[in-house]
């Protein structure tokens, strides 16, 4: 009889923690969907910086400079993996499966067009799959490229790092003499101030 009182507290006490770890996992999931995706394009999403010898830019291509040089918001990076982890639980991702992620990311508020253009300009539609950082990278860029588009027609300002306006400052200044490629050079254009949007 004690040895069945033992077990019976036993799969309670069991029970009552595996109840409590599913209520804490809900109120995780809960607080993330509360971040599900970006209400406003934000400049801040993700974070740039430059190398302090700007050779390294030479032959990079844009992916690539996003991969080295950016970095994204934890939480943003948070969410764009719970995306991808819902899509598909691999780390190598199918290029249709990534703009999938990317629409998603946007609620579905950009079109496939839109996605694709963004794609075309990075110069990643050759690819035929994408890491699951790069993915993340590529999302958060995105904002910056659709607050770069909508900045061409409508006159406002976004807020960037002090630390990142004035590396590019010191970009505008050094970058005579320096091959960088056309994607790049492209890219650089949506990640300058808008009052100094020419390299």
């Amino acid at each position: 009889m004690k040895y069945l009182k033992s077990v019976i507290q036993q799969t309670k006490q069991t029970s009552q923690l595996i109840d409590r770890f599913n209520e804490e996992t809900r109120f995780e999931e809960r607080k993330l969907e509360k971040f599900k995706a970006p209400i406003t394009f934000s400049a801040s999403s993700i974070q740039c910086t430059l190398p302090s010898d700007y050779r390294q830019l030479e032959n990079l291509s844009s992916l690539s400079f996003l991969n080295r040089y950016t970095k994204p918001t934890a939480n943003r990076q948070q969410i764009i993996l719970k995306l991808i982890r819902k899509l598909q639980r691999d780390i190598v991702i199918d290029l249709e499966d990534a703009k999938d992620v990317v629409c998603e990311y946007f609620n579905y508020n950009k079109t496939y067009d839109d996605i694709h253009e963004l794609f075309d300009f990075l110069d990643i539609n050759s690819l035929n799959s994408l890491q699951a950082s790069e993915i993340v990278v590529i999302c958060c860029y995105a904002e910056r490229y659709f607050l770069h588009r909508l900045s061409q027609c409508e006159t406002f300002s976004s807020r960037r790092p002090l630390q990142e306006i004035i590396d590019f400052e010191f970009l505008k200044r050094k970058l005579h003499g320096i091959k960088l490629c056309d994607s790049l050079q492209r890219l650089l254009t949506t990640l300058q101030e808008p009052t100094t949007r020419k390299i």
